[in-house]
C-alpha cells in the first residue's frame, strides 16, 4: 500500500491534550513521508488551539463532539461532513473511539485504524477500511501511534521521535512574571498541580510536602503551575503554606515558552509533562493509575516516580483510595531531582 499518491491526508485525534502530542511524531513522520500532500487534523476546540502551534498541519479542523447522546454527537459530525466534501484519499484514526471511527466513515476516505485488541471501544473497527495487527499496550503509546502508520509509511526500527514545534515569539507575558519574580530562564522549578483525572494528583497535603521539601533542599526558586480555577485554589493554599510562587494563567504557546525556560517540572501524567518532552526540559512525573512505560519521558534525563501495587496502573479517572497515589513519598520526588541534578553535572563538565 506504500505510495507517494496520496493527496488528500486526515488525522483524527479529537482530544485529549496529551494524547494530541503523543500523536505528534506520527504525524511528523506522515509529513516527511508525504510532503506535498495536504494534511487536515480534526480535533475538539482545544485541542485545536494547541495544534497552532505545530508546523505542517494544512488545516485544522475544529469539531466539537463533547455534547452528551449519540445522536448530538452525530449532528456535529454531520456538519462537519457538510463542510468538508473534499475526499480524502487516507484517513488516520489515532483516536480509536466510536465517534472518531464513524466521523472517519463519513469522511469517505481510505481508513486506517487500531484491531480491537488496542481499541477502548471494539466496535470502532467496523468502520475502517483496514485495522493493523494487535501492538503491545505495555509499550509506550507514542510507538503505538507510529505503528498505525506502518501500512502507509516507512518507519525506521527503532522509529524516530521528533515534535514538531513551531518557532514561539517571545511572550510579553511570560518574560514580565519572570523579571516581575525575579526568576532567571532554566533556573527555576516548576510544580505542576494540575491534571485532566482526580486519581493522577497527589492531595494539597502532599504537595504541600512537596514544595515545602523542594523549597528547602534546593537553591532554585519553586514555582506552582495551574490551568483552571480549583487547580489555582489549590496553588494558592500550597503557596499560604510553603512561600512558593503561583504562575499567571498561561495560554498554550505561552506554556510551552515557560516550560522550554524551566529548570525541570514536577507533575502527573499529564499536558506539561509531555510539553516538557517537546522543548527536552527534564521532568520528574509521578505516576498511579497511568504507567510510566506507556505514558512517561522519553527523554534520557527524565525520572518517572511511582509505587509498585498490585492495582497500580489500572488506568481510572476514579478511584476511591487512589492508594498509588497515597504513598508516593515527597522524598523520592526529592532524589529523582537529585538524579537529574546529577546527570545534569556529569554531561556538563
Amino acid at each position: 500500500m506504500k505510495t507517494p499518491g496520496f493527496k488528500n491526508i486526515a488525522i483524527i485525534r479529537l482530544s485529549s491534550l496529551g494524547d494530541i502530542v503523543h500523536t505528534l511524531p506520527a504525524f511528523n513522520l506522515l509529513r516527511k513521508e508525504f510532503p506535498r500532500a495536504k494534511i487536515s487534523w480534526f480535533a475538539e476546540p482545544n485541542g485545536a488551539k494547541l495544534l497552532k502551534n505545530v508546523p505542517g498541519i494544512d488545516e485544522i479542523i475544529a469539531i466539537d463532539l463533547k455534547a452528551k447522546g449519540f445522536f448530538n454527537k452525530l449532528k456535529e459530525i454531520r456538519r462537519i461532513r457538510s463542510l468538508y466534501r473534499i475526499k480524502f484519499d487516507l484517513i488516520f484514526d489515532f483516536q480509536g473511539l466510536l465517534k472518531s471511527a464513524i466521523l472517519a466513515w463519513m469522511l469517505k476516505g481510505y481508513t486506517i485504524g487500531f484491531g480491537k485488541e488496542n481499541l477502548r471501544e471494539p466496535q470502532a473497527r467496523f468502520f475502517y477500511n483496514h485495522h493493523v495487527r494487535p501492538f503491545p499496550e505495555d509499550s509506550h503509546v507514542i510507538f503505538k501511534n507510529i505503528y498505525l502508520l506502518n501500512d502507509a509509511v516507512v518507519v525506521s526500527d527503532p522509529p524516530v521521535v521528533e515534535f514538531p514545534l513551531a518557532a514561539i515569539p517571545a511572550s510579553e507575558k511570560v518574560e514580565n512574571f519572570l523579571s516581575g519574580n525575579n526568576l532567571q530562564k532554566h533556573r527555576y522549578l516548576i510544580l505542576n498541580v494540575g491534571g485532566g483525572w482526580e486519581s493522577k494528583l497527589l492531595a494539597p497535603p502532599q504537595y504541600i510536602d512537596v514544595a515545602q521539601k523542594l523549597k528547602n533542599k534546593f537553591k532554585h526558586e519553586v514555582v506552582l503551575l495551574w490551568g483552571n480555577g480549583k487547580e489555582e485554589q489549590i496553588a494558592r493554599e500550597i503557596a499560604r503554606e510553603t512561600g512558593a510562587l503561583v504562575s499567571v494563567f498561561f495560554d498554550f504557546s505561552e506554556l510551552i515558552l515557560f516550560i522550554r525556560y524551566a529548570r525541570l517540572i514536577v507533575t502527573a501524567d499529564t499536558l506539561a509533562l509531555h510539553v516538557a518532552d517537546m522543548v527536552k526540559t527534564p521532568s520528574v512525573g509521578f505516576f498511579g493509575p497511568t504507567s510510566p512505560l506507556r505514558n512517561g519521558s522519553l527523554l534520557e534525563e527524565s525520572v518517572a516516580v511511582y509505587e509498585k501495587l498490585d492495582c497500580g496502573f489500572c488506568y481510572k479517572k476514579k478511584c476511591a483510595k487512589i492508594d498509588c497515589i497515597k504513598k508516593i513519598s515527597p522524598d523520592k520526588i526529592v532524589e529523582a531531582i537529585e538524579q537529574i541534578n546529577e546527570k545534569y553535572r556529569r554531561n556538563h563538565h
